[in-house]
């Protein structure tokens, strides 16, 4: 499912800042995110459109001009030409208050109200409407012109057969702390890297049934004497087509491995590894349509030898545990099992129904964006 990136929203309250005439901050019903805004901009009962952070709005569109000083992004080639450009919306401090997206008056966007003159549904999905992209997935498309994996590298798009890689954030996921109570948790390091999928499927592709993926795209495999993509390169450092082969005879099943390449050059690096390594946080078992436990995912990678991603609690009652949103993101900080400062956690259920989320660190996200 595609990341909810815009969304009409409703405001549940208007707060004050200590010494701050001129701004507020605003919650919505619903959600966890608390957002800081020009002081009378918004009332308790507002409909509004919410911007998640990690939001790309066109730059283009004048209703955001206030915002081009600050959150301007540009891509650029290597020889320096403009390609693309856009407006990210970052985790911010603004007098001492984390304000996390952006909120704007619900008048601002004609084309979201019904042709009856109806206001949009509370919870409906703007991202398609208003334009907004997901700025991870922007990076990724334009990292060959920038002189990553090129389009000759590409074999075509993620396979339609595997979810990708996006956990939702608990701040969309209010209802969690009722809901969820009681059920237990994985609770794994979200390693700072990017995602690689790596699947075997007979099946699916009879002819290429081994495959190699980025976020959004299937790699080529390298032409016989030519440098590997490094998402191939890990291919063949940890044997995974064999590794995954062993793990469908075992279980019967087909299976995609989903993990975190990180390693030098790969999203800063920031846990300062040496050498590239592909940490598996999760797999997908293709012939019945649904994810593998935890435990058996973790029993199964040791089994065959593929890394897992550094587990913080086998079973958590991450619900009776922790009362709110607040005090889930304060567990969320803190540093890697290698000593540095962590991006988050990601929760997955023990038992079906699989339900997973994640919950990033707002000290991390204030320090790299």
């Amino acid at each position: 499912m595609a990341r909810k990136l815009a969304s009409v929203v409703k405001i549940a309250s208007v707060s004050s800042i200590p010494d701050a005439d001129r701004l507020e901050v605003i919650e919505m019903d619903g959600k966890g995110w608390r957002v800081v805004t020009s002081k009378g901009e918004f009332q308790p009962g507002d409909l509004a459109v919410y911007f998640e952070i990690d939001s790309f709005l066109p730059s283009d569109d004048e209703r955001y001009a206030f915002l081009r000083e600050r959150c301007l992004r540009k891509f650029c080639s290597k020889g320096g030409s403009v390609l693309r450009e856009g407006l990210r919306i970052k985790t911010a401090k603004l007098r001492g208050v984390i304000s996390q997206g952006l909120v704007m008056p619900i008048a601002k966007f004609p084309e979201l109200v019904g042709p009856d003159g109806a206001p949009p549904e509370i919870g409906s999905d703007a991202t398609a409407a208003l334009n907004v992209e997901h700025y991870d997935e922007v990076a990724e498309a334009m990292r060959p012109a920038q002189g990553g994996i090129g389009a000759s590298d590409v074999m075509g798009s993620f396979p339609g057969f595997i979810p990708k890689t996006d956990e939702e954030r608990i701040q969309n996921l209010s209802e969690y702390f009722t809901t969820m109570r009681g059920r237990l948790f994985e609770v794994t390091e979200k390693n700072d890297g990017t995602s690689i999928t790596m699947f075997l499927s007979p099946s699916m592709d009879a002819e290429n049934p081994f495959g190699v993926c980025t976020r959004n795209q299937r790699i080529k495999p390298p032409e016989e004497g030519a440098e590997p993509t490094l998402p191939w390169r890990m291919a063949y450092k940890y044997s995974v087509e064999a590794a995954i082969r062993a793990a469908n005879e075992a279980t019967g099943a087909e299976l995609a491995f989903q993990g975190e390449l990180v390693g030098p050059g790969v999203n800063a690096n920031r846990d300062f590894y040496r050498d590239w390594e592909w940490h598996v946080f999760r797999i997908w078992n293709i012939t019945a349509g649904s994810f593998v436990s935890p435990p058996e995912a973790r029993a199964l990678c040791a089994r065959i030898g593929l890394q897992y991603v550094p587990v913080i609690a086998e079973s958590m009652d991450v619900f009776n545990q922790f009362a709110d949103t607040d005090a889930l993101l304060a567990f969320a900080e803190g540093k890697t099992v290698r000593g540095n400062e962590r991006e988050g956690l990601v929760f997955k259920s023990v038992d079906a129904p699989y339900v997973s989320f994640k919950a990033v660190s707002n000290r991390y996200l204030l320090k790299n964006g």
